[in-house]
């Protein structure tokens, strides 16, 4: 992606960066939640074609998964729960913009080129690692699937999101349908 004055520059925040060596809820038996760390970094350097190093995630088909702050407060705030966006699971939270917009284009966060892959759907266990709802309150709304494609270091703070296409979408606005990239 070249930087030149057709791309639309938005201004995000990264709140948190999260790795976990291993599954806490995937793969396990049905609620019983593991135990695996959830580690927090201030910064992380991005290799093209792999997550976040030590993630349990970190060569698969959908290394890291981005997150909503906005949508993280909404589901807490409606279920009454003190936020903690740990226990969503998710790599990166971050906060100003439309996640889904994302889905099947090149964009930058900082000096990160990423690829958006697919909505991050939530599954069940968050209904019993939250509370009854949880999993309805999420649903369209999980997180955005990305690879990188030109990796960098990632920091927390302010920085710009650089895409090709302008996002207005609200960051709350749930998926509607399913967004297959054309890759």
């Amino acid at each position: 992606m070249s930087l030149d004055s057709t791309l639309h520059r938005k201004k995000i925040k990264i709140h948190h960066i999260f790795t976990s060596p291993k599954h806490n809820y995937f793969t396990r038996e049905k609620f019983v939640v593991g135990d695996a760390p959830t580690l927090e970094h201030e910064s992380v350097l991005l290799v093209q074609g792999r997550g976040l190093e030590g993630d349990r995630f970190e060569l698969s088909k959908y290394p890291i998964t981005l997150f909503s702050l906005e949508v993280a407060e909404e589901v807490s705030r409606s279920l009454a729960l003190e936020v903690d966006v740990k226990i969503f699971r998710r790599n990166i939270i971050l906060s100003g913009v439309h996640l889904n917009s994302l889905i099947g284009k090149r964009f930058k966060i900082g000096e990160v080129e990423f690829e958006g892959m697919a909505h991050c759907s939530p599954c069940t266990w968050m209904n019993a690692v939250m509370k009854k709802g949880a999993y309805a309150l999420m649903r369209g709304r999980g997180g955005l699937r990305v690879r990188v494609v030109q990796g960098a270091e990632l920091t927390l703070g302010e920085c710009l999101l650089v895409s090709e296409e302008e996002i207005k979408e609200d960051p709350l606005t749930p998926l509607k349908r399913a967004n297959i990239p054309n890759f």
